[in-house]
């Protein structure tokens, strides 16, 4: 979601008809970001990343997500061996991210659910840094071990520079 920056009234009634039917795939990320709405659009920092925005809406390399497309056989975790991976697994319980969530959990505290996260990203520029961070480090590895796991997954052929 963009940082529309400022107080436009016209713009945060956009967002609020947007999210009032996000669909399937927008319910989890909808839910969080309605009752901040106003501070989202106001925040004056931060951008989304690639691999923030995956970790917000759930689409990436996730097993979860990754099966429900196609591109997985099951939901598993392939970094902690958990029945489900998701997000939130991602986020909050898998043990292969347990330092990076340690750094995390210093700056944002103990509470790693969506609609805290997205809360704690619009209340400092410190928080939104250290969401943005672990995100990063934790969809590229996540990233990295999928081509491996797939070789030709996320690279270009010949020819395609």
């Amino acid at each position: 979601m963009p940082n529309l920056r400022g107080p436009s009234e016209d713009k945060r009634r956009l967002w609020q008809r947007r999210l009032a039917d996000p669909g399937e795939s927008g319910r989890r990320v909808a839910g969080a970001v309605q009752p901040i709405l106003c501070e989202w659009v106001d925040r004056g920092w931060g951008t989304l990343t690639y691999r923030t925005t995956q970790v917000l809406s759930g689409h990436g390399c996730f097993g979860e997500f990754l099966c429900r497309i196609g591109k997985e056989r099951g939901p598993h975790c392939h970094h902690c061996g958990a029945e489900r991976d998701t997000a939130d697994h991602t986020l909050a319980e898998c043990a292969a991210w347990g330092e990076e969530r340690r750094v995390l959990k210093d700056v944002v505290g103990e509470d790693l659910s969506l609609p805290t996260v997205m809360r704690k990203m619009v209340g400092s520029e410190r928080n939104w840094r250290a969401v943005s961070s672990f995100c990063e480090q934790v969809m590229l590895r996540k990233e990295e071990a999928e081509r491996e796991r797939r070789p030709g997954v996320g690279r270009r052929g010949p020819g395609h520079g």
